[in-house]
């Protein structure tokens, strides 16, 4: 029987924690889907962990190719889906047990071109996810996309969604090889194409950020760059502008100033402000350019940030070990 979903997995030296990762989708009860474990160029024991996988369950498949990144392995792995939908999960991450089964009403409908659900980061297996009371919607393209920009429980993330992958087929959307930050530049065209998104707050991903080797546990210019990229592209793009009405653009740039505001507290806090001047330096000009009222970023996740740079003092305020 041909699978609905195919699980794309990304593979880059992650022996510490791939077994991990596949055990979390091979307990899932629903069980139409399909693997495709793609690595990238591995230097580990990942290659053999993978084979050994290939061997044991004839559901699951392995591209081995070079190092070409996250994007460059995500696009890979689509190109080669046998599934309806696609799903990306990191390979350092691992899902609650119970995912499939809870979302196998709304996979098994094929009503939804995006199924959204929610995710918690954790430190260690040890860490418990607690969701809030189940809370479902079905919302158009746009409007979850807008929820998005809102930081509701809609996330810019691509591991806690289920795509239908004539959404990128249909309309030529790859991830951006060779950047980082890659969901961000993706998922606003993603949104902006589907018709029907379906949404639950329910967590069943575990978001690991304390692996040394994740792209959050340094910086570097291109991080910066890429970011900053990305978040002026879903701000400044005629393809979302055009779709948005006068309230929804000044979410969108409510979600444009709060992300810059993260990119300047980021340099400061690594101290790299000095270093990479000419990007400071154009963050803090789209800042001032793209002013807004503290009252109109009451709800955002940095506005304590964003005060501090409107008092002109966010950089002092890095100075002193542990403010944030």
């Amino acid at each position: 029987m041909k699978p609905l979903l195919t699980v794309v997995i990304p593979v880059y030296n992650v022996e510490k924690y791939l077994n991990r990762c596949l055990k979390s989708i091979l307990v899932q009860e629903w069980i139409n889907y399909d693997i495709i474990l793609v690595d990238d160029g591995s230097t580990d024991r990942s290659p053999q962990i993978c084979d050994d996988y290939v061997k044991a369950y004839d559901f699951i498949s392995v591209i081995h190719k070079e190092n070409g990144g996250l994007s460059e392995a995500r696009n890979t792995g689509l190109s080669q889906a046998k599934g309806e939908y696609v799903y990306f999960p990191d390979s350092d991450d691992w899902l609650e047990p119970d995912t499939f089964i809870a979302l196998a009403e709304a996979l098994e409908s094929q009503k939804f071109d995006i199924i959204s659900f929610n995710r918690e980061f954790v430190k260690g297996e040890e860490d418990v996810i607690v969701s809030d009371s189940v809370e479902t919607q079905v919302f158009d393209g746009k409007d979850a996309f807008v929820q998005m920009l809102k930081h509701s429980y809609i996330t810019g993330f691509a591991n806690d969604k289920v795509y239908r992958k004539s959404l990128f087929t249909d309309h030529n959307i790859q991830f951006p090889i060779g950047k980082y930050y890659e969901d961000l530049g993706t998922n606003y065209k993603l949104f902006l194409s589907a018709k029907r998104v379906y949404a639950t707050n329910q967590k069943y991903y575990h978001y690991l950020i304390d692996n040394p080797d994740s792209i959050t546990q340094s910086w570097n210019e291109k991080k910066f760059r890429d970011m900053f990229g990305f978040y002026k592209e879903v701000f400044y793009s005629t393809f979302v502008r055009s779709q948005l009405n006068q309230e929804e653009l000044q979410i969108s740039q409510l979600y444009y100033v709060n992300g810059l505001t993260h990119i300047l507290a980021s340099l400061y806090k690594s101290k790299l402000d000095k270093k990479y001047i000419d990007i400071t330096n154009e963050v803090k000009q789209e800042l001032l350019k793209n002013n807004v009222s503290l009252s109109q970023m009451k709800d955002q996740p940095n506005k304590l940030k964003y005060i501090l740079f409107r008092l002109k003092v966010l950089k002092l305020a890095f100075s002193i070990q542990n403010i944030f």
